[in-house]
């Protein structure tokens, strides 16, 4: 199992780095994992000075031995997806559900869509496999509320910080419903 951040490269900027940072540091304390984040910024150091210029998907692997591993890849202009519901397995570990490692067989699936939107067994919307969901309503912006239930990505935090995003739970029933009559 490794720990790994995937972040935005903006001309030479990372977006949300405190939050990419203290994420997988917190991940390296819960886990057992050595995280040196002198070796961490000096990664993201290399790689902001070569990418400097242009937009990219960064993502940085934390293994057991500590060494980081860099993949730089072209931002994908795709903005709309296909999405279809699936339940979050009862018997998925909560590490890898509250952290972000490679092990994500619990968000495995057959690719008839682009996306899952993953749902509790009750039926409360959880997350898509890529990311937190924000959904809008009556001009306010919401994303479920968290219960080790999903990962916090790094994005969410920032908004509710920033008092862009509030708490507040959709059942999926529910949220077809608005998705048909709005």
């Amino acid at each position: 199992m490794q720990l790994f951040e995937t972040m935005k490269i903006d001309n030479g900027h990372i977006p949300r780095l405190t939050y990419h940072t203290n994420r997988i540091k917190c991940s390296s304390e819960r886990l057992n994992f050595k995280f040196d984040e002198h070796a961490w910024r000096n990664e993201l150091n290399d790689v902001t000075t070569k990418y400097h210029s242009g937009q990219y998907r960064l993502k940085i692997v934390l293994n057991a031995e500590s060494k980081f591993e860099t993949i730089v890849s072209p931002l994908p202009e795709k903005s709309s997806f296909t999405a279809k519901f699936q339940v979050l397995p009862k018997v998925v570990n909560p590490t890898f559900i509250k952290n972000k490692t490679t092990e994500r067989k619990h968000l495995a699936h057959n690719h008839e869509t682009d996306l899952i939107l993953l749902t509790s067994e009750d039926g409360k919307v959880l997350e898509f496999d890529i990311g937190n969901i924000v959904i809008e309503e009556d001009g306010k912006w919401y994303t479920p509320s968290y219960k080790d239930d999903f990962l916090k990505g790094c994005m969410r935090d920032y908004l509710i910080d920033s008092d862009k995003l509030v708490e507040k739970d959709f059942n999926k029933n529910e949220l077809i419903y608005k998705y048909h009559n709005n």
